[in-house]
This record gives structure tokens, C-alpha cells and sequence, in this order.
């Protein structure tokens, strides 16, 4: 009874919490945007001005609205350029939680409290984010490793707020204009990718597969668990000693051999596993003292079908012989939209687009204002893009964006021909 009232209680103070934030943020970007217009500022400004307010509103609501907006950054087919800058700002910035948290997390998993099972346990943590922290370890082997460990109360916490979400979804959706963004649908493709990070389980799994599936790359390492020390709420690993990939020290060619492993890397993804990291970001992305390429935070990925692997495939393909009036019936054949209603508007857009980038070596054009030239083009026509079908072209463009900082000669359809060329339509096409 006292643990109900005291969730109860949590519960509606959370509520009073998030409806308080809501209305000083609507105030706020009012006040703001009144006088942008009153001192006749140009739109673009405007626009950015509510950016910036529903990204400090996420800020000050907390790991699950932070997590969220993350992951709404990545989503550029279904909100316009403005909110997405604004929302890629989004940091895991909160600060560490206390280490009696840890402690019990390990008593209640395992059984013993840290300094029973490691010869060292750092307290203070090397990494703090909004779902977990990192702390440093040895072994009684003498091994050194990662440990992560989830925030306690983190999960009634996001559970609540996704409820929440929910409900402004719903009641987002009775307008029509807004119904064709599929709010609460987003909201529970959201909250799935928040929901996937806290389970510890996943990515272990995760990280395991990955493993089994590039055990023969020499240039690539995902960093190996300690499995009888990993749980729900805990991971151990493999502690990785390098640098982020592009603060690196290499020479020229060494950048191009990075650039090219991470290529390769995405493409075996695609291609061949239908199993990609959805969180390429740089920072989990270390080169070691070794020179192997190390890739950490393996929580949320994206599986493709066969089908989807083969339209993604075709896809890529008709970029490369200029087909863009196959790239149209492709997005259309793997979108979850029932109807298009410009179909022929929405090809010749499609056509336009890749005339003004097909045959372009990256160091020619901006990678994510070609991600955003082609969502935009999603958007105008109410073509949804498949989610899987975003997913995976953010983790092409961000390693593209990656690549073209260490090696801006190398040329993204190129090196993808021999991944997908495999494909009887693609040598079928180029035959004739």
C-alpha cells in the first residue's frame, strides 16, 4: 500500500512536473516569437527560435525526453530542418548518480557488491549519460574492462513519460494536417528505441552477433563481454584504450584506410548481416593503440528482412545508373504509406534530385544537406518513409559524413558497388 501511494505520488508530481515545463516553454516561445515578428526578422529565425525552445524543453524534462528528441534527430522524413537541427544538439549531459546506486545494482544482480568481484573498482564514473554510466574496472585476472550500469528508476520514469507522450500524440492526431505525420505511431517507434537501450540483455546480444559476424576483419574489434557479469541493468566489457575516430593521430593514408573500414563495415551491415549499428556516431567510434577500429554502444540497431535488404540494394543501385525513377517506386514499395497522392509529382522530384547530385565525389556536396534534400522530398509528397529505410540512410550519411572528413576523394557508390552488384537486377540493369 505505502509503495502504490509513493509511485501515486511520484507519479502525479512528475505530471506537475512535465505540465509546468510544457507551459513555461509555450510562454516562452510566444513571448520570443512576437517579437521576431514585431522586429520584422526573416522566418528562418523564427523557425529556429521554436527549435531551440523544444530542445531546451526536452533538456529540462529529463533522460526520457532527451533519449527522445535523440532519436527524433534522426527522423528528418518526418519533422522539417529546423526542429532537427535543434534537436541533433541534444546532449546526454546529466550528471553521475551516486555509487551506493551501483553498489546495490550489483548486490541485487549478483549477488556481491563490486569490490567483492573486481581486484579495483573505480567509484567515479568515466562516462555519465542520461540512461547508464561507465566505470572503470579490473578483474581478478587482471583484465581491465567497462562496466556500465543503468540509472536507478530509470525505467517507471521513461514508462510514465512515454504515457504522457502518448496522450499529447493522440490528441496531435485530431488535427488532420498533423495526422499525416502519424504522431502516435512515431511516439511508439520512440519509445520502442528508448525502451531497446535499457535493457542491458539486447545489447549484449547485440554485441554478440556483431562479434560473431566480423570475427574475420582485422581491422575491426567490438569490444567482448564478461558474460557471467552482465545483466539487465549491468555490462561488462572489454575496456577499450583509443581515440575518437577523427581526432585520431594518422597520416593521410592512414585516414583513407579508416575511411574505408568504416565503409566497409556499413556495407556488410547492409548488405550482407541486414543488421546495422543505428548509432554511428563518432564517439563510438575509437581507433586503438593497435590501429583496429573499435565500435561501442551497440543498444539500438536496425534489421532488415530480405526484402527490405534487397530494396535497400535496388535502391543504391538505380543512384548509381541514375535511375531515379526507380528510386521513387522503390521508397514507395517499402513505405508505410497506403496512398501517394501525387505519385508522378513525387518521381519527377525524385529524378530533379538525383540530377543535381548523381556523379558527385563527396568532397563536392554536403552529406546531410542531400539527406535533407531527399527527406524534404518525403515529406512535401506525404510519402512515409519506412522507418528501418530512414534508420539505415542516417547511418549511411553519418558514416559518409566520417569518411569525408578522413578521406574526401572516396566515392560512397563506388565502394558500394561490389556489395550490392551482387544482385541479379543490378547485373541485369547494367548489362543492358
Amino acid at each position: 500500500m505505502l509503495t502504490g501511494f509513493i509511485t501515486a505520488t511520484r507519479a502525479v508530481a512528475r505530471a506537475f512536473v512535465i505540465f509546468a515545463a510544457v507551459l513555461a516553454a509555450t510562454v516562452r516561445w510566444s513571448v520570443g516569437a512576437l517579437a521576431l515578428l514585431v522586429t520584422l526578422q526573416p522566418v528562418e529565425r523564427r523557425r529556429a527560435w521554436f527549435g531551440r525552445c523544444l530542445a531546451d524543453l526536452f533538456r529540462w524534462l529529463g533522460a526520457t525526453f532527451v533519449k527522445v528528441g535523440q532519436i527524433m534527430s534522426t527522423r528528418p522524413d518526418l519533422l522539417p530542418p529546423h526542429v532537427i537541427h535543434a534537436l541533433e544538439t541534444l546532449q546526454d549531459d546529466v550528471g553521475p548518480f551516486a555509487y551506493r546506486h551501483v553498489r546495490r545494482t550489483f548486490v541485487e544482480d549478483f549477488g556481491r557488491p563490486p569490490e567483492e568481484i573486481f581486484q579495483a573498482f573505480a567509484e567515479r564514473p568515466i562516462a555519465s549519460a542520461s540512461v547508464a554510466q561507465v566505470h572503470r574496472a579490473t578483474l581478478r585476472d587482471g583484465r581491465e574492462v567497462a562496466v556500465k550500469v543503468r540509472r536507478p528508476r530509470i525505467e517507471a520514469t521513461v514508462a510514465f513519460d512515454l504515457k504522457v507522450m502518448r496522450m499529447a500524440a493522440r490528441l496531435i492526431a485530431l488535427w488532420p494536417s498533423w495526422a499525416l505525420l502519424a504522431p502516435v505511431e512515431s511516439v511508439n517507434e520512440f519509445g520502442r528505441g528508448i525502451e531497446l537501450q535499457l535493457d542491458f540483455t539486447i545489447e549484449a546480444r547485440n554485441n554478440r552477433r556483431f562479434r560473431k559476424s566480423f570475427a574475420g576483419d582485422p581491422d575491426l574489434r567490438f569490444p567482448a563481454l564478461v558474460d557471467e557479469l552482465c545483466s539487465k541493468r549491468v555490462l561488462t566489457m572489454d575496456f577499450i584504450d583509443g581515440q575518437k575516430v577523427l581526432q585520431a593521430e594518422a597520416s593521410a593514408d592512414g585516414k583513407r584506410r579508416l575511411a574505408a573500414v568504416g565503409f566497409r563495415m556499413l556495407f556488410k551491415m547492409i548488405f550482407e548481416d541486414g543488421f546495422v549499428h543505428a548509432d554511428l556516431h563518432p564517439g563510438n567510434i575509437l581507433v586503438g593503440k593497435d590501429g583496429r577500429v573499435a565500435v561501442l554502444d551497440l543498444g539500438l540497431v536496425g534489421e532488415l528482412d530480405d526484402r527490405h535488404r534487397n530494396g535497400f540494394a535496388r535502391y543504391f543501385a538505380a543512384w548509381s545508373l541514375a535511375d531515379g525513377k526507380t528510386m521513387a517506386r522503390v521508397m514507395t514499395s517499402l513505405s508505410p504509406s497506403k496512398e501517394i497522392p501525387d505519385y508522378d509529382g513525387f518521381e519527377e522530384a525524385v529524378c530533379g534530385f538525383v540530377s543535381r547530385y548523381h556523379g558527385k565525389r563527396l568532397g563536392e556536396v554536403e552529406v546531410s544537406g542531400v539527406l535533407f534534400d531527399m527527406l524534404g522530398i518525403l515529406r512535401k509528397y506525404r510519402v512515409r518513409a519506412n522507418p528501418t529505410f530512414t534508420l539505415v540512410n542516417i547511418a549511411i550519411c553519418v558514416t559518409e559524413g566520417i569518411g569525408k572528413q578522413l578521406d574526401p576523394d572516396v566515392d560512397l557508390i563506388s565502394t558500394a558497388l561490389p556489395y550490392f552488384a551482387r544482385f541479379d537486377f543490378f547485373r541485369t540493369n547494367s548489362a543492358a
